[in-house]
């Protein structure tokens, strides 16, 4: 039991680690990029009450990291302390699943509300203006830059047609599919 909980722990904090000094290295290169299930469950079944129909899956790898690495640490200290190995189970999984739960309702929930509430729809977005961050060609992304109400933002994006757009070049959004902004180069600067 004591190799169960040690493997959890330790997997969860190199991951931990791993996701951290990634994310520094990448967004100091420059890479921008997001690791998320692309699942939303409805857990509540219906859509009763103030909800507008969007929701937030609880299973995202931070709460799943949580999980683990609070499990495989609880257990490890309940077990060094001599006892048994099903409390020590049963109290590691409550604890993991408390600190997930705490996790997810007052991090993960509010952030997405406030990303949700001054976020524009992709619809509005069709015709702005932006700049490569990236450059893109034939089939390969770039990244691009966008303004709305004071807030920058920046997104995955493709040549419409192909060509190649370099970095730092005023494009227009044509389309949005599947989070993918579909751009084409503004010639001299403007729309």
């Amino acid at each position: 039991m004591l190799r169960l909980f040690q493997v959890c722990f330790y997997t969860g904090v190199l991951y931990t680690v791993i996701s951290f000094l990634l994310g520094q290295l990448l967004d100091f290169a420059g890479v921008g990029g997001e690791v998320d299930t692309d699942m939303d469950i409805d857990l509540d079944g219906g859509s009763q009450g103030d909800a507008t129909g969007a929701s937030v899956s609880p299973i995202k790898p931070v709460t799943i990291e949580a999980f683990v690495t609070v499990f495989g640490g609880t257990g490890m200290i309940l077990l060094k302390n001599n006892y048994s190995a099903l409390i020590s189970l049963m109290a590691a999984a409550a604890m993991g699943l408390t600190i997930s739960y705490l996790l997810y309702r007052l991090i993960i929930v509010p952030l997405h509300n406030a990303q949700s509430t001054s976020a524009v729809s992709q619809r509005e977005l069709v015709g702005s203006l932006a700049y490569t961050v990236l450059p893109m060609k034939d089939e390969r992304f770039g990244k691009l830059r966008y303004t709305v109400e004071g807030n920058t933002y920046s997104a995955p994006a493709k040549s419409v047609d192909g060509k190649m757009i370099a970095k730092g070049v005023p494009v227009v959004i044509i389309d949005i599919k599947k989070n993918i902004f579909y751009v084409k180069e503004v010639k001299g600067g403007s729309i």
